[in-house]
């Protein structure tokens, strides 16, 4: 496998050159970049099947550089020291990633799913990702892929979420309802950092949202009028949270 490594840190372009030769002889290493402008021409004139990328660069950032791209026809593997929720935010997107400094195990779990198909969802999903790393948490929008297109939806607008098997229900205020052929764990991993609380193995709530406790049912009487399920092993840490947001 042909790859290249876009990096502004030469110290970090280093470490990984070197462990490629190291941990994955199977990887050709073709060219170092220390920026997304030198990475636009490497890409174009290699034909990389593997792209190691910082996210965060001066001048072209990875998405800058990504965007201008044609036709993304190669695997990325973000080479990052965000912090966790980032680190949530990316594996939202279904993307990899490395995080710095960089484990020799986890770089040979990279490589080896780089010789999977590619996804064809590519840009959708760095489309996410930026919109994630870049707005702050409170003006976080949460991107929902659904048959009839993809919608940012404000987390505000979100009343609760329902699972069902891959696919996730999203009731929204105003009566609106969406379906993304998601997991609710999927969600559930970005959300918890907006308020959001599994009260159910199929139930994901925004707390915000939750009127009350309906202990003769063992459910969350929501804004909108709906029961939610609260499960038993959960109940203690649910009843916590409505006592904390009062």
């Amino acid at each position: 496998m042909k790859a290249i490594i876009v990096d502004d840190e030469l110290h970090c372009r280093e470490v990984l050159s070197m462990m490629l030769e190291m941990y994955c002889p199977e990887v050709t290493l073709l060219q170092e970049c220390e920026d997304g402008y030198v990475a636009l021409n490497a890409i174009k004139i290699h034909k990389p099947d593997i792209v190691f990328m910082d996210i965060e660069m001066p001048g072209m950032n990875a998405f800058d550089t990504l965007q201008k791209v044609n036709e993304i026809n190669f695997h990325i593997i973000f080479t990052t020291a965000y912090d966790q929720y980032a680190i949530k935010a990316i594996k939202f997107s279904a993307l990899d990633y490395l995080l710095k400094p960089i484990d020799a195990e986890e770089l040979k779990a990279a490589i080896q799913k780089a010789t999977e198909p590619l996804q064809p969802a590519i840009p959708l999903q760095l489309q996410q990702l930026q919109h994630s790393l870049q707005n702050p948490v409170n003006e976080f929008k949460l991107m929902i892929s659904s048959s009839e297109g993809s919608y940012f939806v404000p987390t505000p607008d979100i009343i609760y979420a329902e699972g069902h098997s891959n696919y996730t229900h999203f009731h929204l205020t105003r009566g609106r309802k969406l379906i993304a052929s998601r997991t609710l764990l999927e969600f559930e991993n970005l959300l918890l950092d907006h308020g959001f609380l599994r009260v159910h193995k199929s139930n994901l709530v925004n707390i915000h949202y939750v009127e009350r406790f309906i202990s003769k049912n063992g459910t969350l009487l929501m804004k909108d009028g709906i029961e939610v399920e609260v499960s038993r092993r959960r109940k203690e840490e649910v009843l916590n949270a409505i006592f904390k947001k009062y």
